[in-house]
């Protein structure tokens, strides 16, 4: 018999094994779990979870989160478990991620402002144990340096969040909003996920992670302007960060990157990440009053 219910509290340890069971593609839930657990609230990372049982077994997961994501984890039923936690959750709805096939199966059934999405494309999923890392050359000669973002860095990378949101995310200019890049931007320095790589006193590109546990990280966000590419700056601030997650003791890395991105796939790969499988994130522009309410992060 298959049962689609709301988790509660005692469903916990249930689905912390179904998400251990995904590890790599469920990072933004086990992250967001980590820090909230099965809170469902205004607050960041507070959200509805909702789980497909089948003869009493955990096969699915979904959750609607406080920015309006919806976040997937259902390999047998990602149509019918994502138009019910957003009926559950009574949310809005102004993403959807998850692995690649659940992603493309879902959205089209969900109430989204279409004329608003980003790109919507399969992207692979890559993890690195952090005791296989290659450091950069330019990182271990110390040609080029990095460090945690300030404050002070802010202005430099609201412009360059402004390219990425164009390029990567998809975005269309006039609906980017710089003010709410720069909140987002900031809690990131305060949360200290954000860094900065270096040539002399020079920013030149910028990583961060966009979800976290004690145990491991999720890379996002990497940039590189257009004058400083070709020069494996990208390479050296994500090794450069990796470094530091090390050191506060992660054990590994994940990222996912467009399937034609050719060249950040030879970026990452050069480090000593592996393909594991697929994702995708799948969001809506940040052009109305409301979604400047809610943080972008997943």
């Amino acid at each position: 018999m298959t049962i689609i219910r709301r988790l509660m509290s005692y469903d916990r340890p249930m689905l912390d094994a179904f998400l251990e069971c995904h590890r790599a593609s469920s990072m933004f839930l086990r992250s967001n779990l980590f820090y909230s657990g099965l809170i469902d609230g205004p607050d960041r990372f507070h959200g509805l979870y909702m789980g497909v049982f089948e003869g009493g077994a955990l096969t699915d997961v979904a959750a609607h989160y406080w920015n309006n994501n919806i976040i997937l984890q259902a390999p047998t039923m990602p149509v019918e478990l994502a138009c019910a936690v957003a009926k559950e959750s009574g949310r809005t709805v102004n993403g959807v991620l998850g692995p690649w096939a659940q992603v493309k199966a879902a959205e089209p059934g969900l109430d989204l402002d279409r004329t608003r999405l980003g790109k919507v494309v399969p992207e692979y999923l890559y993890l690195l144990s952090l005791d296989e890392m290659v450091v950069p050359e330019p990182l271990s000669s110390e040609a080029v340096t990095h460090r945690r973002a300030g404050h002070h860095d802010l202005d430099t990378l609201v412009a360059w969040r402004r390219v990425y949101d164009h390029i990567t995310m998809g975005f269309p200019e006039h609906a980017i909003d710089d003010e709410l890049n720069r909140a987002m931007l900031s809690g990131a320095i305060d949360d200290a996920r954000l860094w900065v790589l270096l040539d002399g006193d020079t920013p030149v590109a910028m990583t961060g992670f966009i979800a976290a546990m004690p145990d491991t990280v999720q890379v996002g966000g990497v940039f590189t302007p257009e004058y400083q590419r070709g020069r494996g700056h990208a390479r050296s601030v994500v090794a450069g960060s990796l470094l530091d997650a090390k050191v506060d003791g992660a054990v590994e890395a994940i990222l996912f990157t467009e399937m034609d991105n050719s060249p950040a796939q030879k970026a990452y790969e050069s480090l000593g990440f592996e393909q594991v499988g697929d994702y995708s994130m799948v969001v809506v522009d940040p052009s109305t009053s409301d979604v400047k309410k809610k943080e972008t992060q997943p």
